[in-house]
């Protein structure tokens, strides 16, 4: 059951081309790669979709290219996480050179995660709020609903089309949910280290205790590498996930002392069904 679920989700994902361009000249953009990809299924062949920042590209080190400002031009909708501090920094910038863009919070009415709040350098968490609200299914669900209301006010003519297409998206994530509830059915240890505290919505979904490397936002004293490594040994944690844009030497030092793998993920990944499970698989030693 397990292998028809995930070749489920391998199949319908890869339908999906990351390239968005489609012909004619409706546009949406979307701020991350994640949030694009759930928008490309909510509109289908009838918009293209562009991302604010692009694969390979830190927030941190974003600049809007001419291109994309001649395409935010055009744009109908804007749809943000709401809480990167980098989207804030440009959408007056975009409003300025498109007063009817809509600009759509898709965290909107996701249960929030409140921690302190802390810059991470590539972005900021806003109001001490953890943003990453598309690291669960349980987000994802409410991010496309959120997408599917702006584009129906967008374009109400395509509502049904919408519809249709939100639908299908939810089971989507439905099958990714049994998926990944299958894969962490066994997992060794509830908990999990991770270099920066990237998956807490995940965490909280899947009854998982999120252990970060990462100190407040800063790179981590010898002090509370010790702490980690002690409560790392004390949990029977094997594996420390690191996102390929941090610095690796810190999750090495603790995997040395501890005998875990440093395995790379990526929550930005705009491949969000093939990432959970990916992730899920990580997490439990399966893959």
């Amino acid at each position: 059951m397990r292998k028809i679920i995930f070749l489920f989700i391998i199949i319908s994902t890869l339908a999906s081309c990351h390239t968005t361009q489609k012909s004619g000249e409706k546009i949406v953009f979307a701020s991350i790669l994640p949030l694009q990809y759930f928008t490309d299924q909510i509109v289908g062949d009838l918009y293209a979709t562009e991302v604010m920042v692009p694969p390979g590209v830190g927030p941190e080190t974003y600049n809007p290219t001419p291109r994309q400002m001649s395409k935010m031009a055009k744009a109908s909708a804007f749809f943000a996480n709401g809480l990167l501090g980098f989207e804030e920094a440009y959408v007056d910038k975009f409003k300025s050179i498109n007063p009817n863009l809509l600009f759509i919070n898709t965290s909107a009415n996701v249960d929030l995660i409140h921690a302190e709040g802390h810059d991470h350098g590539d972005h900021q968490h806003e109001k001490g709020v953890d943003p990453h609200t598309w690291s669960s299914p349980e987000g994802a669900r409410i991010i496309a609903r959120n997408i599917f209301d702006g584009m129906v006010k967008v374009d109400p003519a395509h509502k049904e089309t919408f519809q249709v297409n939100l639908d299908r998206l939810l089971a989507k994530i439905d099958s990714v949910d049994r998926a990944v509830e299958a894969i962490l059915a066994n997992i060794p240890s509830r908990t999990f280290m991770v270099f920066h505290p990237a998956l807490g919505y995940f965490a909280r979904e899947y009854n998982l205790k999120q252990l970060s490397i990462e100190f407040e936002g800063k790179i981590p004293t010898p002090g509370h590498i010790q702490q980690i490594v002690i409560e790392a040994k004390n949990q029977n944690i094997t594996n420390i996930l690191i996102q390929k844009e941090f610095d690796i030497e810190n999750a090495e030092i603790i995997a040395n002392e501890t005998g875990s793998k440093v395995i790379e993920i990526d929550p930005l990944a705009y491949d969000w069904p093939i990432e959970m499970i990916s992730l899920s698989h990580k997490m439990a030693g399966t893959k």
